[in-house]
């Protein structure tokens, strides 16, 4: 038997999938849920542009990861650092994900505000917040890696990048 896939309410049921009984999730589980720190490290203002707009004229989902890279190359600028060269090694994604919280429009003055995950032995945790006033938009989480421009392995951050970071 194929089975199906049925909303109650609040639940996604799986039924007669090759098991004995019902799955049952409840949908709040299968949301992505990020916590942005106390701290924010660096504010980056951007207005939605016409060009930032979906078919449902407001901003595409895959924009906001564009503001986060803008609103990420332009703190590592801050720190006196580039994209593709921080003390000899350039940053990379290795993930990313969004929260969506509100939508934005064309027009919008939105703020990506920057906050830190979190370091870990190839990199750090990146966390932003995009807001429109007091309201929230998106929060926003990347791992950049960190890859050394002459061996093209990645390493622990450099030292003082985490001193520049923790100064700010």
């Amino acid at each position: 038997m194929a089975g199906q896939i049925v909303f109650y309410g609040e639940f996604l049921i799986f039924k007669g999938h090759n098991t004995p009984t019902d799955v049952i999730f409840h949908v709040s589980n299968m949301r992505i849920r990020l916590e942005f720190p106390e701290t924010v490290l660096f504010t980056f203002p951007i207005r939605a542009r016409v060009t930032d707009m979906n078919y449902a004229q407001h901003v595409g989902n895959d924009r906001f990861l564009v503001f986060a890279q803008e609103a990420r190359s332009a703190w590592f600028a801050h720190l006196g650092y580039q994209d593709s060269d921080i003390e000899g090694c350039n940053a990379i994604l290795a993930d990313a994900a969004v929260q969506f919280m509100a939508e934005a429009f064309a027009g919008d003055e939105l703020k990506v505000e920057i906050g830190l995950g979190g370091w870990h032995k190839y990199g750090l945790d990146i966390l932003y917040r995009v807001v429109r006033g007091s309201e929230v938009v998106a929060l926003m989480k990347t791992a950049t890696l960190l890859r050394d421009n002459q061996s093209q392995k990645l390493v622990a951050p450099p030292e003082k990048l985490l001193q520049k970071v923790k100064s700010t």
